[in-house]
């Protein structure tokens, strides 16, 4: 007779307790039931219109789904972090998410591919329309404003054959093909204005100016150019004169060539007509107005050099002295060497969106081999992103909207709970959250007050 063991008996219990059998019968769950909210806003400021209206391209008169119908989709799983084709059947499923929607089907993954490939090339033009009148519409909630764009842009890595592509600078993957993505975004309130898909052996500056004269199209009549931030990527003086000749101010950083260094070597070697002014315990400035060689007009010249530990001599940038220099460039000669070097250093604010919208919404993504479709869905991110943006600064708790996207997905947007009751009679069933309780508490009050408020300014 076999003797069974305390720990056997144990297992058996837990088993009993735990392997539990699963139905699957509940279309009341969701895996992002707070997307209700962004739902509503999405209505408010009439985002399937502007689509249906926007894009021309009609599908056969048998289709299942709309052309609009299915960018919304899209729209929607980027929102949510369903970013590649796999992941979006996902979202197909969700049962909950269909409720919010008041739909029983949603499009394939094969759906929205073949859409992508069959959309023509005036669908480009017609998406970066849509995406105006969208900031267009948020400008009119604001107060009329000067703004600044700063202008970055960032390597793509391709992993495929991807047309378009090419094998350019690429910090990481050294000799792989890729993508230049070029973006121009409104400081501080990080609004997408334009994005390119381009060639990776571009380099920065490539066709710059036609690049700025779109974002400057894109802009609401209510948001009045100011200023420009530009990487040294686009130091050039055909830039600086556009600039100037348009009375646009600029602040960029130089491209050490030799003839920049030899105006540090200048600079240090004549201290009496120079003063290196201390701003913190490591930087200093200094300022300089001449032509470089070539060019046509003097600019002036903010020097700024950064005290190195000894631990770090090897990084030195000249055998001379125990320093790291930076120069910037500018037209604005109101504003102090210190102003102007903290000035440029809020461009460091574009990097953060470029990592947003890479790590956030998948824009460093391009899977499909045709690289219309691959322009024709960064669009359609670049949409997503900044509907995700304009709802999280006019309903979302202030001390919430500085969080990133992935992070207001697993607090907000992706919690799951369950979509109850049928009609006006709707309510959201979470287990205890206190603080999610205060967050929707909020919103109800904020996204009421706004869609009253919206309605009479439109």
């Amino acid at each position: 007779m076999k003797i069974i063991t305390q720990n056997e008996i144990n297992i058996e219990k837990e088993l009993r307790k735990l392997n539990l059998n699963a139905k699957f019968n509940d279309k009341k769950v969701t895996t992002a039931a707070n997307f209700i909210f962004l739902e509503l806003f999405k209505k408010i400021i009439g985002l399937s219109d502007l689509i249906n209206d926007g894009i021309s391209h009609e599908k056969g008169a048998n289709s299942t789904f709309h052309v609009a119908e299915i960018i919304e989709y899209l729209i929607d799983a980027n929102i949510l972090g369903f970013s590649r084709f796999s992941h979006i059947e996902d979202l197909r499923k969700d049962e909950g998410y269909k409720k919010i929607k008041e739909t029983e089907r949603l499009a394939s993954e094969k759906v929205c591919r073949d859409l992508l490939k069959d959309l023509p090339e005036e669908t480009l033009l017609e998406l970066r329309s849509i995406n105006k009148k969208i900031l267009n519409l948020k400008s009119r909630t604001e107060e009329i404003r000067e703004v600044c764009i700063n202008f970055d842009d960032t390597v793509v890595t391709i992993f495929g054959n991807q047309e378009g592509s090419g094998i350019g600078y690429n910090p990481r993957y050294n000799g792989r093909p890729s993508y230049k993505e070029k973006v121009g975004i409104i400081s501080g309130t990080d609004e997408l204005l334009d994005i390119t898909l381009e060639d990776g052996k571009h380099h920065s500056n490539y066709e710059f100016l036609d690049f700025f004269k779109k974002c400057v199209e894109q802009l609401p009549t209510r948001y009045l150019l100011r200023r420009v931030r530009l990487d040294r990527g686009f130091f050039d003086e055909k830039n600086f004169t556009y600039f100037e000749d348009e009375g646009i101010e600029y602040v960029v950083k130089c491209k050490m060539y030799s003839s920049l260094k030899k105006i540090i070597e200048y600079i240090n070697e004549n201290p009496k007509d120079f003063k290196w002014e201390n701003i913190s315990s490591n930087f200093q400035v200094t300022e300089i107005t001449l032509p470089l060689p070539k060019w046509e007009r003097a600019r002036r010249f903010v020097l700024v050099r950064e005290k190195i530990e000894a631990k770090d001599k090897n990084q030195l940038t000249f055998d001379e002295c125990f320093y790291r220099y930076e120069i910037i460039v500018t037209n604005i000669d109101y504003l102090t060497c210190e102003e102007i070097f903290h000035d440029y250093n809020q461009r460091c604010d574009v990097e953060n969106n470029i990592d947003e919208i890479k790590e956030g919404f998948a824009f460093s993504e391009n899977s499909l081999v045709n690289y219309k479709a691959n322009e024709i869905y960064l669009l359609i991110k670049m949409i997503a992103y900044n509907v995700q943006n304009w709802f999280k600064q006019a309903i979302m708790p202030r001390d919430v909207q500085h969080h990133e996207i992935k992070t207001l997905r697993r607090i907000f947007l992706r919690v799951c709970g369950n979509i109850c009751g049928k009609g006006y009679y709707r309510y959201l069933s979470f287990s205890q959250n206190s603080k999610l309780q205060s967050m929707i508490e909020f919103i109800n009050v904020k996204v009421a007050e706004f869609g009253r408020k919206f309605v009479m300014l439109n």
